[in-house]
């Protein structure tokens, strides 16, 4: 059968659709995993039985760090209660990180002079969420025994040394004298590249802060990897926990299913509280992450739009072919009793 130029037409417009529809997809799947900072629950426990959630406090929520060790008392309590225990003693079963933003400050080399760079202060097992790359050196870590050694990123670097292998070199912040422990190279794709902007950064432990700076450092970010043995557990158990009122004081996001299609579909439906200012303040790696869930969203919306024609277009063909088979049936059933009709007469 000869397929009419209309028919043609229809044919190849629902095919570049559909490919279309797959560049999109794949394009989506692409973005979705660009950054490693929201996908510590998969690095954690593969099985997909770990969440990732981020609080993001505002300065009125009055958390600080020395509201940590109550906090891991309330939530280890709360496990145990749920019967969710390690294995054994020397393994973990969930961990946390938890930050705040601190300005800018001078810092010093030996080599090159100073720069300016804003400043991060962590506790926790941030770099264990965060894991930019290492250039030099070593990560902070919780248990780490001296409080006064920072990590600088390569711009910092480069700016104070002129070179990015300085792990062990001295500087000043100040005016107190610490070391750099080690070196990392912010995430290149293009939402971490927009959201880090374009001063250099350092990376100091809340000791170091609160003995230099004569101030108790807020907590603006809180985030834990947990077990979650049903949906929304980890989620529900961190609010009740922090004990902030959700959109007033904070705002919580389970970064887990942030890309997953229903993520995609529910910040689709949201979209406009992108653009809105919230009541917190984004460190740059949500606003990384915020990028990148406008642009899914919006993939995910053109996706829909150019799979509406191959859908309609297969279910015209599907009505088609059913109209036609019934055709073909009703015909031979009449052509089937014509011919037992006429055998009968003949008898």
């Amino acid at each position: 059968m000869r397929l009419r130029k209309i028919q043609i037409v229809r044919l190849i417009s629902a095919c570049f659709c559909i490919l279309t529809a797959v560049i999109l997809i794949a394009y989506n799947h692409h973005l979705s995993g660009l950054l490693s900072g929201q996908k510590a629950a998969e690095r954690w426990q593969s099985d997909g039985k770990a969440s990732q959630i981020s609080i993001f406090l505002r300065p009125e929520a009055e958390f600080s760090a020395h509201s940590i060790p109550a906090l891991h008392e309330t939530i280890n309590d709360a496990l145990t209660a749920k019967s969710l225990q390690p294995e054994n003693k020397q393994s973990r079963l969930w961990y946390d990180s938890y930050s705040t933003q601190a300005g800018q400050t001078e810092v010093t080399g030996n080599r090159k002079g100073s720069s300016k760079a804003l400043v991060t202060v962590i506790g926790g097992d941030f770099f264990l969420i965060h894991a930019p790359e290492l250039v030099s050196g070593v990560y902070l870590s919780e248990q780490d025994l001296m409080h006064d050694r920072v990590v600088i990123d390569t711009q910092l670097a480069w700016d104070l040394f002129g070179s990015s292998d300085v792990a062990g070199m001295e500087i000043t912040v100040q005016e107190q004298t610490c070391l750099i422990a080690g070196v990392i190279r912010p995430e290149q794709d293009y939402a971490s590249k927009t959201a880090y902007g374009t001063m250099p950064r350092i990376y100091l432990t809340y000791d170091f802060y609160e003995q230099n700076w004569n101030t108790e450092a807020k907590i603006s970010c809180y985030e834990a990897v947990l077990p979650n043995p049903v949906r929304n557990f980890a989620r529900e158990l961190l609010k009740t926990s922090v004990e902030a009122d959700e959109n007033a004081d904070c705002v919580i996001i389970e970064n887990t299913n942030r890309y997953t299609l229903s993520g995609q579909w529910n910040t689709l439906r949201h979209i406009r509280s992108l653009a809105v200012c919230e009541t917190v303040t984004y460190p740059y790696w949500e606003n990384a992450a915020r990028i990148i869930s406008f642009d899914t969203a919006v993939l995910l919306l053109c996706e829909i739009l150019v799979s509406l024609w191959p859908v309609i277009y297969l279910i015209y063909l599907l009505a088609k072919g059913y109209r036609l088979a019934e055709e073909t049936l009703y015909q031979k059933r009449l052509a089937w009793k014509n011919r037992y009709r006429s055998e009968i007469k003949q008898i």
